[in-house]
């Protein structure tokens, strides 16, 4: 039986799993296996599986499924479910098939395209957290405010915060980070984002170049901030390159592809990576080290 995720449990580099696609765009669990062998030999023992680095808004409440299934039963990887819907009903239904298939947590997303209210916001997070007995992770996918992250932090059904910019990460901290441990997505400046108080790291690169990105949390763990810098350094233009908003998940793809790793291509309508954007990638993993 899968025990729930802890608080204190939630710390380091933790990886946003790509979902892999056959070119029919069903999915391809062959090459997710793959992923998550590669993982484990990175040292990562706890993944996000349909995240937005995992195309969890283009994934049914099935598929969902059948990839936390496979990730729990072929790797020894603890998994948290991402949850990207519209609808409190679709959130708690992809959340239960989440939990039957082994997910030790959910990590959920905002509804989509329509913006409840404050309390509609809350109550969905509570609804969710009721209906699957999960402890949750939310995700500040649409940049509130501080003062709303403060609010949802006082949840019960909340144990983590992800935000993405590193000023909001530091107020985060210092104001509710003794209720919630509070998980970074600043992909480029994360050792700033450990400096200011931040347990985790929950964000696309680290599913490209988690190796990199647990050398950087270590130097971090270890005090030692010259070194944290020159790794940042080396892999922050590949971090910005990944963050850029226009075809995301085909930026994912390409550089993993590009560092040989298989994990195939996005679904449609995503894809089609921009020739100026395809070599700014191999520039970046170029300055990473990564390539020749």
């Amino acid at each position: 039986m899968t025990t729930v995720l802890q608080k204190d449990e939630i710390k380091g580099i933790i990886p946003p799993l790509v979902s892999t696609f056959k070119p029919d765009g069903d999915l391809d669990l062959d090459l997710f296996k793959g992923e998550l062998k590669f993982m484990e030999s990175a040292g990562i023992s706890l993944a996000v599986v349909g995240g937005s680095t995992g195309s969890g808004d283009e994934l049914s409440a099935e598929e969902l499924g059948i990839l936390v299934e496979t990730a729990t039963t072929s790797s020894k990887l603890r998994v948290i479910a991402g949850i990207i819907t519209t609808t409190t009903r679709d959130a708690i239904k992809r959340g239960q098939i989440a939990k039957q298939n082994g997910a030790c947590a959910l990590m959920l997303g905002p509804p989509i395209y329509n913006t409840p209210s404050g309390d509609g916001l809350d109550k969905f997070i509570q609804d969710v957290g009721a209906a699957t007995s999960l402890p949750i992770i939310y995700y500040n996918h649409f940049f509130n405010p501080p003062a709303v992250m403060q609010r949802i932090a006082k949840l019960p059904e909340v144990i983590c915060v992800k935000e993405v910019a590193l000023e909001p990460v530091t107020e985060l901290v210092q104001t509710v980070g003794d209720r919630v441990v509070i998980a970074a997505g600043a992909d480029s400046v994360n050792i700033a984002s450990f400096l200011f108080g931040a347990k985790a790291s929950i964000s696309g690169i680290n599913s490209v170049i988690p190796k990199q990105y647990v050398e950087i949390h270590a130097a971090h763990a270890a005090g030692d901030y010259a070194l944290g810098r020159r790794l940042t350094d080396k892999i922050a233009p590949l971090a910005r390159e990944m963050t850029k908003g226009v075809n995301f998940p085909a930026r994912i793809k390409f550089a993993i592809n590009a560092l040989g790793r298989k994990v195939g291509e996005p679904r449609l309508p995503n894809g089609n990576l921009a020739k100026e954007d395809q070599d700014n990638i191999i520039k970046a993993l170029k300055h990473a080290g990564l390539l020749a």
